[in-house]
């Protein structure tokens, strides 16, 4: 992990200069057919269950849920290592439940920045859209994570270069398994 250096804000507060962080963006798939199939009150309940299941498997697993996005989660973690495996195990748990559809998750990782409990920059917003080209059940890793990863029994299926919006340059991309 890299030192952080704290400095004052021009509004008074304190922060922290860009250091190494790896964020996941999980949410359910198809999430809008599944709400009107299910009606807004059943699908509001599922999004909910899913929110809590994320929250007790980031905090197992050293890591915090940032923010809850309706039906999505973006969860922050100092180690990549740690983010991949919650992916797995949150996966893992929930794709035996009937209740919850299956997941689409994105993790990237590189420096960010935080701002009253948030989280910012360049890193969070490729997390994102690495979440968004996921196909439902699928967890996908930059190559940037992918090399930061350190726990024997993950493999890593090469999903090829993807471009994205307002990236510079075409992402490799690698599907994550246990």
């Amino acid at each position: 992990m890299h030192d952080v250096h704290a400095f004052v804000t021009p509004n008074g507060q304190m922060s922290t200069a860009a250091t190494e962080h790896t964020f996941l963006f999980a949410d359910l798939a198809g999430y809008t057919a599944f709400t009107e199939r299910v009606g807004d009150d059943a699908a509001a309940d599922v999004a909910v269950a899913f929110q809590a299941a994320a929250q007790h498997v980031a905090t197992q697993s050293g890591c915090q849920v940032i923010k809850n996005l309706g039906d999505a989660v973006m969860i922050h973690g100092d180690d990549a290592t740690r983010v991949v495996a919650l992916a797995l195990r949150l996966r893992r748990e929930l794709a035996g439940e009937g209740w919850c559809p299956p997941l689409r998750m994105g993790v990237h990782s590189g420096t960010a920045v935080q701002r009253g409990g948030d989280w910012y920059g360049s890193t969070v917003n490729v997390a994102a859209r690495v979440a968004d080209a996921a196909a439902a059940g699928e967890i996908l890793l930059s190559m940037t994570t992918r090399k930061r990863i350190a726990r024997a029994g993950v493999t890593f299926a090469d999903r090829g270069a993807r471009s994205f919006k307002n990236v510079t340059k075409p992402l490799a991309l690698f599907a994550a398994a246990a």
